[in-house]
């Protein structure tokens, strides 16, 4: 038993020896500072990779955003283009409607995040004259369910659609917007439109009648 026991410290002291002679072979012969190198630079690789993968998830979200927005926005070209179609709403030669989602309560509508506006002339909703603040009734008029309408794209302030009827009457061109600029009126009832950034998407469109 005791024989057995000696044995056994005997092998770790060799052991122990060895590993110790390597240490110091390594050391001496300078190769210490290639070994902290080594796992130095096997941290700073670990620290990008764990860098990159935080930045594509960023990236991911961010487009998942921008996707979101822009379904709803091709949500919002349908509901405009059939009530166009439809009659709904009317418009005179080189006129516009358009539909938003803002990022901010609209007060002017029951605090959702919805806004329009019309140019031109001869606009009308339902037979009626779209007038200031008449976005309110060409969006009940549209029809839809607004109340989870929302921006989801950080720094992007707004976004929609607009239809234009051309100088001839003969088509119309259907624009796919967004806004970078805040360029609301103070209680957030509105915005200016030519601040928004060049269309993402144009389709011309002939309607139905």
């Amino acid at each position: 038993m005791w024989k057995k026991k000696g044995q056994n410290i005997i092998e770790y002291a060799l052991m122990l020896a060895l590993v110790v002679g390597i240490g110091s072979f390594i050391y001496t012969q300078g190769y210490g500072d290639n070994i902290s190198a080594v796992f130095n630079n096997a941290g700073n690789l670990l620290e990008e990779v764990n860098k990159t993968q935080e930045e594509a998830k960023k990236e991911a979200e961010k487009a998942a955003a921008r996707e979101a927005d822009r379904n709803y926005a091709d949500h919002l070209g349908e509901l405009l283009k059939k009530a166009v179609s439809n009659g709904t709403i009317t418009m005179g030669n080189g006129s516009s409607v358009s539909i938003f989602v803002q990022n901010q309560p609209n007060p002017n509508y029951g605090g959702l995040h919805m806004n329009g506006a019309y140019t031109g002339s001869d606009v009308k909703v339902k037979g009626e004259k779209y007038l200031n603040g008449g976005f309110a009734k060409m969006l009940d008029a549209v029809g839809g369910d607004y109340s989870n309408a929302e921006v989801k794209q950080d720094g992007v302030y707004w976004y929609g659609v607009q239809i234009k009827r051309d100088s001839t009457g003969n088509s119309y061109t259907l624009s796919y917007m967004d806004s970078n600029t805040d360029s609301y009126n103070e209680d957030h009832s509105g915005f200016k439109i030519d601040k928004a950034n060049a269309p993402y998407k144009t389709v011309t469109w002939t309607p139905k009648q």
